[in-house]
């Protein structure tokens, strides 16, 4: 039977180890324990026998199945893994899948892409969507579809997460053989090769959104039956009975339906009362809007983003929209003011908002009152709101003939209760990712300057500008240019550069993708050149404490990233010996992903970063990787030209201060060049990277210098960590194990060799003393 196959191909694809990386990432990223791998013979090809592998979730996760599917490539076999972990290796029947992050549906037939809108138009726009290298009959792409949770599911959810992925199947007209938790799914970056035709297994759209499964398994329950699919049977999982909308005004909801409802349902609730009272004319659809985003704000613990509500909010009034016509135009327009009781806490905090509010708002995620002062939003940070809302308390009892009504309204309890209600106030309550959206607008004194275009803009409240600069754009500044030129050594090409990076750090945008280490030994003018950056730009600018951005064994409060939030320069000075960068935190600011943060005693927000980090210090941090990814984001700046006591200008500080308005002007006249060729590094700081990237590569110089590499030679795993450990210590480094060694090993290329008694390594051995390098 076997004759008749297709043999495997040559190897004409290679895997693409970005796309597995992204996966694992995403499917293993807040999981434990051993993720199961199985390389399967294609449908169509010579038969070879399964082979499986239980590597553990961590950081070598991604190379360990990266070589595996190379090595499915190459005999061309598929690779797949279990979208769950185990906590032994060895077995993952159903049972023994301890940790699910994902929930998925593989659809393989018919009209794949009416299924797949379909079930975004119910459940929410996928985490990740596969090409997985099949064809439908008529030559679509089948699909694998995930959404990711917001918390690994374990326990009792185990069976609930793969009960939901057979009743999706079911609905939308997948492949039900993903009811069970121990079912494999191909890798994507991986080589699809059924009946010998091989194809790329492709990520073809991601988002960073995730889904809390309550709310997930309710909107699967809401969800209809794709025309033309089975009747789903009794037991699909249907949506929970909870409070009225009028109930959960006031409830405050915790993720995770711990208040006897989930946010999902509280908010659907509550979107269909505020969309009835549109209809019935009581307000506008606008109106509506504001009041669902200041509930959310209010209640919802924590808030859900904007972009996720507004999805629900329209969904719902589309369904309105389709079972009873369009809202009339006359309906919407009109609002209904209903009376409020004279004297109220509800009429007084009405009161603060039309007398003052224009200059106040309330961000319920941060606990904090912002302050219009004339040019930016400042934070209320001394309790300035109460001492308003006091004076409006005040004013309503002048001429009141009652003592005890007035010493009820001019009362601690009084003034709290109106400061409540004035928060939520369509007027007031403002969402997080309502501030500071403009990248390429820069808050000055004298008015808002359009990086783009060189134009001074007004100040103004609507553009919710939360910083400004301390400096005013001005046009001399000799001293600091001779500064520049100094502590340069003349170098012409380093100064624009430098001119260019402070020119990119007035703005917020992170296209750049990079991070700048400022290195040399001390008093070469890194600090006096930070100070003065930080002088100019005010608020835009902040420092933080070296542990930020180092690596730490333990894990870290959010709260150190919450306060970076709208910052575009931070500067960290005095790196210390020995220390290792936080890599991973690093990539992820540089990239520009969403960072999870939160004020102490608040619940968590997303901002996206918009600062440039700039560190300096005399010693040159540890790197534990010596990967493209970091190689590419860093930026090493060498000062090289050291001044001593006798050439230091005492005053240097106090004369820069006095040019900052031109130092604004020079930093702007390099956001100008900035813009036009990019950062465009100097040949002295690429030299400098690679420098540096050569000196941390202390396996590769061990390779280079301890070993011989060729096909022809082999090692015993012994002898090669023997002549690690001894170059290891020499070098002051952790040994590590004979694992981690192979791991190493296996990243530079090397294999396992197929022999009798010791373990050996195929194309490298330990070279003898006295043996030349190559």
């Amino acid at each position: 039977m076997n004759a008749s196959r297709t043999p495997p191909h040559p190897d004409q694809f290679s895997p693409d180890a970005t796309a597995i990386a992204d996966f694992l990432d995403l499917v293993f990223g807040d999981t434990h324990g051993f993720v199961p791998v199985r390389l399967l013979t294609e449908k169509g090809t010579q038969a070879g026998k399964p082979w499986s592998k239980y590597p553990p979730v961590g950081q070598y996760l991604a190379g360990t199945i990266v070589l595996e599917a190379e090595r499915a490539a190459r005999e061309g076999r598929g690779i797949f893994i279990v979208p769950g972990t185990v906590a032994q290796p060895g077995s993952a029947k159903a049972r023994e899948v301890c940790e699910m992050a994902v929930i998925l549906v593989d659809l393989d037939e018919g009209d794949i892409e009416a299924k797949r809108a379909h079930l975004v138009e119910h459940l929410g726009v996928a985490t990740l969507e596969v090409a997985s290298g099949g064809k439908t009959s008529d030559g679509a792409d089948k699909l694998h579809i995930y959404w990711c949770l917001t918390e690994a599911g374990r326990g009792d959810d185990i069976g609930r997460i793969c009960r939901l992925r057979k009743v999706l199947a079911l609905k939308a007209g997948g492949d039900p053989s993903f009811g069970s938790a121990h079912q494999p799914i191909r890798v994507p970056g991986s080589i699809h090769g059924k009946q010998g035709r091989r194809a790329i297994v492709r990520i073809v759209g991601r988002s960073a959104q995730k889904y809390d499964l309550d709310e997930f398994a309710e909107a699967v329950a809401r969800m209809p039956v794709l025309p033309g699919q089975a009747i789903i049977p009794a037991s699909t999982p249907t949506a929970k009975p909870g409070p009225t909308a009028r109930q959960l005004m006031t409830r405050v909801i915790r993720e995770g339906g711990s208040d006897g409802t989930t946010r999902f349902d509280a908010l659907s609730r509550v979107i269909g009362h505020w969309i009835r009272q549109a209809r019935s004319g009581q307000i506008t659809l606008d109106e509506a809007w504001d009041a669902v985003q200041n509930h959310n704000a209010a209640v919802i613990a924590p808030p859900w983003p904007d972009d996720r509500l507004r999805q629900e909010f329209d969904a719902l009034l589309q369904r309105d929209t389709r079972s009873t016509g369009p809202i009339p135009a006359a309906l919407a327009k009109n609002a209904l003011v209903l009376p409020i009781p004279e004297l109220s806490e509800d009429a007084l905090a009405a009161s603060f908002v039309a007398t003052v509010g224009q200059v106040w708002r309330h961000v319920a995620i941060w606990g904090t009152w912002m302050y219009w002062d004339g040019t930016y939003w400042a934070k209320d940070e001394l309790g300035a709101v109460r001492e308003a809302v006091r004076q409006v308390c005040r004013a309503a009892v002048v001429g009141h003939d009652k003592p005890s009504e007035a010493r009820r309204i001019a009362s601690d309890k009084t003034i709290a209760a109106v400061l409540r209600i004035a928060a939520t106030d369509p007027q007031t309550a403002t969402s997080s990712d309502a501030w500071d959206q403009a990248p390429m607008l820069l808050n000055t004194p004298d008015g808002i300057v359009d990086l783009a275009t060189g134009e001074v803009l007004p100040h103004d409240p609507a553009r919710m500008l939360t910083q400004i600069t301390i400096a005013s754009p001005g046009s001399s500044c000799p001293r600091w240019e001779r500064f520049i030129d100094e502590i340069t050594g003349g170098d012409h090409e380093l100064a624009a550069y430098l001119a260019r990076l402070s020119g990119y750090c007035l703005t917020g945008a992170m296209r750049e993708q990079v991070f700048f280490f400022l290195h040399g030994a001390g008093g070469n003018g890194k600090s006096v050149l930070l100070k003065t950056l930080l002088a100019v730009m005010g608020s835009y600018a902040t420092t933080a404490p070296l542990d930020t951005f180092m690596a730490a064994s333990g894990e870290r409060h959010p709260t150190d990233l919450a306060g970076l939030r709208g910052a575009r320069l931070v500067t960290v000075t005095e790196t210390e010996e020995g220390r290792a960068w936080a890599e991973t935190r690093i990539k992820t600011i540089t990239g520009g992903d969403p960072i999870k943060a939160r004020f102490m005693h608040r619940d968590f927000f997303e901002f996206a970063p918009s600062f440039k980090l700039i560190i300096s210090g005399n010693h040159r941090p540890r790197l534990n990787g010596v990967g493209e990814a970091m190689r590419r984001r860093l930026h090493l700046v060498p000062f090289t030209v050291t001044f001593t006591d006798q050439g230091r200008d005492a005053s240097i500080e106090d004369a820069l201060t006095a040019e900052r308005d031109g130092i604004l002007g020079w930093m702007l006249k390099g956001c100008t060049e900035w813009q036009r060729i990019g950062l465009a590094p100097p040949a002295t700081i690429l030299e400098a990277v690679e420098e540096y990237f050569a000196d941390e590569d202390l396996f590769g110089q061990w390779i280079a210098e301890q070993c011989i590499t060729g096909p022809s030679q082999r090692a015993t795993a012994a002898d090669l960590f023997g002549s690690w450990s001894s170059f290891a210590d020499r070098n002051g480094i952790p040994r590590g194990s004979q694992k981690s060694l192979g791991e190493a090993m296996r990243q530079r290329g090397f294999r396992p060799a197929r022999s009798p008694g010791a373990r050996r390594w195929q194309g490298i051995s330990v070279r003898m003393t006295g043996e030349p390098e190559a």
